[in-house]
């Protein structure tokens, strides 16, 4: 796409969410197709200046069914989510000094004195939450890692590494692609994962360096992990989960605890270092299983004390046998399933998913033990996956009773007006 502003119309029906703050506008709200923008030529350089690129992506001025301009965004013709609002500004034009501002007031908010000191794991930007599409970033101990879902971010990265860099003093950044998104995106592959050192602007133009396999070692909760950018899901560690992790290691101690889906242990070995009396996880990959194995020997945990054990969680909760042992054993169960509604026209199949996999563990959990699980849909609102547990409850004939509520952790911040950013839910549940 040239370096061309242009002029977007909203429909009568597009227009009210925008104007309550929502980033987020897909092709069918949109009036007609864009148009170039009568601008002048000073803002026309602003706009496009200063190394930015617009090659899938174009700026725009984001107007009302009537014409009057009521913000900026970067439109997207490949798209189906056609406009990522950036600002509700109209009278200020979106620049590169624009995002370099997103990016420090995302940095400044989590730089909280009361973050935990023995964590040094958490999300520094949370794309539209911290009003920045397309792109997350996460601190794991001295290196950044960046995942791009975005056109406007993949094709931005070399100035994006340098604002991390110069912002941050970290000294490596890793970038991984969302592939699938950003073939959504209309961004042309192949992709590849990239590393980037922080020994001047040069180091930070695109290396095509494979971030693949290179393990990181991280505090969280005052615990070592590995952590495997490129080599496993998101940026290589679950970090939005660190205040869940704690809370249910502290419920943990001299019990028997179920990690179901637990990937590299999380909830299972923070349970263990607590001093729970026996752990197991459970998950299907081989390889997730492998880590929990590496984390546990890191963390000089008792061997003794850990179960892991190879299958499908639907299966084995069905047939009330993880590994050699039964439901009845678990004091606490925790499961964290995968993403089980990837898009919204999965969510019926899903939600059935979410209430098959926790009846079958309600069935079989003897009285007084607690459940704690969770879902990460972000096509599941809280209302929906409660509304799934008590149909498991009631199918599985047992009274269950609330007794917390989780959410991912404070650097995944969640706008009002913009709820999708609340992916993560939990509940922990005493079952009767």
């Amino acid at each position: 796409m040239s370096n061309q502003i242009l002029e977007i119309r909203l429909s009568p029906k597009g227009i009210k969410p925008v104007r309550n703050g929502h980033p987020w506008v897909f092709r069918n709200a949109l009036a007609g197709r864009p148009v170039p923008a009568s601008v002048p030529e000073d803002v026309v350089r602003t706009v496009t200046g200063n190394g930015l690129r617009w090659e899938t992506t174009g700026p725009a001025i984001v107007c009302d069914p009537t014409g009057t301009p009521i913000g900026w965004g970067i439109y997207n013709e490949a798209s189906r989510l056609a406009l990522r609002m950036i600002t509700r500004n109209s009278s200020s034009a979106i620049h590169r000094g624009t995002f370099t501002s997103l990016i420090r007031d995302s940095i400044s908010r989590r730089d909280d004195p009361r973050r935990d000191p023995d964590t040094d794991v958490f999300r520094l930007l949370f794309g539209e939450a911290d009003g920045f599409p397309g792109l997350a970033v996460d601190r794991l101990g001295d290196a950044l890692v960046m995942e791009i879902s975005g056109a406007f971010a993949w094709e931005n990265r070399g100035w994006i590494v340098q604002d991390f860099l110069r912002l941050t003093g970290a000294q490596r950044i890793l970038i991984e692609p969302d592939r699938e998104m950003l073939d959504r995106d209309g961004v042309p592959g192949p992709l590849s994962s990239e590393e980037h050192r922080g020994e001047g602007e040069a180091a930070a133009e695109p290396a095509a360096e494979p971030a693949a396999g290179k393990a990181l070692i991280v505090r969280e909760n005052g615990i070592s992990w590995y952590a495997e950018p490129g080599g496993g899901q998101k940026t290589g560690f679950y970090c939005d989960q660190q205040v869940n992790r704690r809370r249910l290691g502290e419920l943990s101690r001299g019990l028997s605890v179920l990690d179901g889906f637990c990937y590299q242990g999380g909830f299972g070995l923070t349970a263990l270092s607590r001093g729970a009396a026996r752990v197991t996880c459970a998950d299907s990959s081989a390889d997730a299983l492998a880590i929990v194995e590496r984390n546990r020997a890191l963390q000089g945990a008792d061997a003794d004390r850990l179960e892991i054990v190879r299958g499908d969680l639907f299966s084995m909760l069905r047939n009330n046998a993880v590994g050699a042992d039964s439901l009845e054993r678990y004091d606490l169960v925790i499961l964290d399933p995968p993403k089980l509604v990837p898009a919204r026209h999965h969510r019926d199949a899903g939600l059935r998913a979410y209430k098959d996999l926790n009846m079958a563990a309600m069935r079989k959990m003897r009285q007084g033990a607690r459940l704690a699980t969770f879902s990460c849909s972000g096509a599941v609102s809280r209302d929906d996956f409660r509304t799934a547990l008590a149909w498991a409850a009631a199918d599985a004939g047992r009274v269950v009773r609330i007794e917390e509520l989780f959410s991912q952790g404070p650097d995944h911040p969640v706008p009002l007006h913009f709820p999708e950013a609340e992916y993560l839910k939990g509940f922990l549940l005493r079952i009767h």
